[in-house]
């Protein structure tokens, strides 16, 4: 056996051991055994794990990542990249930790937990802290469930491409992207998305969204394309958008959206319904929809600035049998847009109209 390829067999079978602070640290290295990891590890490079193989990190234990940045683009590029599968299984009372090792640490100081092609069982990321990184938590072409977990200060917090995934009891704030996905298949039930640039964004896929608090995110709420998407029970308030979708295929149902910036919902050549929302006191319009067939009934639409709906498209919008707040119809007719404002636009269909607002239930 030659020198050089010694060396690199003994760096990829060997353990590491903890210095003298009681710290273990490690640089650019391949693991292709089973590998479990407690107390405090630095990462000064990118830590691998082949295919097969099992990464399983301590209750309490902290992942701490140096900066690196060799091409000056201001992203650190340390890193985590599992082949194999992933078991972070903190608790509540000891968390596992992913953060910056920088005295002052800023998002992208790091790059990533990243799980590529890993085809095995399903990864777990229970209670854990994942902070300060370019994308926190990254996966293509994997299963994983993220449960208890805090994503914060990351330039994205979790993003997905190509996967199956659960996101469950996080609190996900504070980012400049919370959740971005791509052809994925995705449950997101129970969550706190918060104060983010972006909240929750959707390319292609399908994707559930049951009981989430979305709240505070500067440009939307949730943005979905070309998806199909259920959303049910979940409370947005204060985005700048509240759900806006282009191009999907969406069950929206029994959410509360309130307080928008602009338009509560936003719909563009999309099919579906919109049923059982409390959508009020947004600072645009209730609901914005161009060219698109869903069907919206059974909703409160009130207290919106300009129009409960507005209909940019040439196409009628059903919007029969909703709570309008009022029963009149030519008060009603005042809270619509549509070809009665501007010829070339279809109708806004509001009669008959609900004569007491619905029961909203989240």
């Amino acid at each position: 056996m030659t020198k050089i390829v010694l060396i690199v067999f003994l760096l990829m079978v060997l353990p590491a051991y903890a210095d003298e602070d009681g710290v273990t640290r490690l640089h650019d290295q391949m693991y292709s055994t089973d590998q479990t990891w407690g107390g405090t590890i630095e990462i000064d490079g990118v830590v691998q794990f082949d295919t097969g193989t099992t990464l399983t990190i301590k209750p309490g234990t902290t992942v701490r990542f140096t900066k690196t940045d060799t091409d000056k683009d201001g992203i650190g590029e340390n890193e985590i990249y599992v082949q194999g599968r992933l078991l972070a299984l903190g608790t509540k009372e000891k968390p596992v930790v992913f953060t910056s090792a920088e005295n002052e640490p800023r998002p992208g100081d790091w790059g990533a937990v990243n799980i590529m092609v890993s085809e095995g069982e399903t990864n777990v990321i229970e209670n854990c802290v994942i902070e300060y990184g370019y994308r926190g938590f990254h996966m293509h072409f994997s299963k994983g469930r993220v449960t208890g977990c805090t994503m914060r200060n990351n330039y994205l917090g979790i993003q997905c491409q190509d996967s199956e995934l659960e996101v469950t009891g996080c609190n996900i704030t504070g980012n400049r992207g919370a959740i971005v996905f791509k052809d994925s298949k995705l449950l997101i039930k129970d969550n706190v998305i918060a104060d983010n640039y972006w909240g929750i964004r959707f390319l292609y896929g399908e994707v559930e969204l049951t009981g989430n608090r979305i709240t505070g995110n500067m440009v939307n709420g949730v943005t979905f394309r070309e998806n199909k998407v259920k959303a049910t029970g979940n409370v947005l308030t204060g985005n700048r958008k509240g759900f806006s979708a282009d191009t999907a295929e969406l069950t929206l149902s029994g959410n509360v959206i309130t307080d928008s910036v602009e338009s509560g919902v936003y719909l563009k050549h999309s099919t579906g319904t919109v049923t059982g929302c409390d959508i009020s006191g947004n600072g645009d319009s209730g609901i914005s929809v161009e060219d698109s067939n869903v069907r919206i009934s059974g909703n409160d639409i009130t207290g919106n600035r300009n129009f409960g709906i507005d209909n940019n498209g040439a196409m009628d919008v059903d919007a029969r049998g909703n709570w309008w707040g009022i029963v009149e119809g030519p008060a009603v007719s005042a809270m619509v847009y549509d070809k009665s404002d501007r010829p070339g636009l279809g109708s806004v269909l509001y009669s008959p109209v609900a004569m007491k607002p619905f029961p909203v239930f989240y």
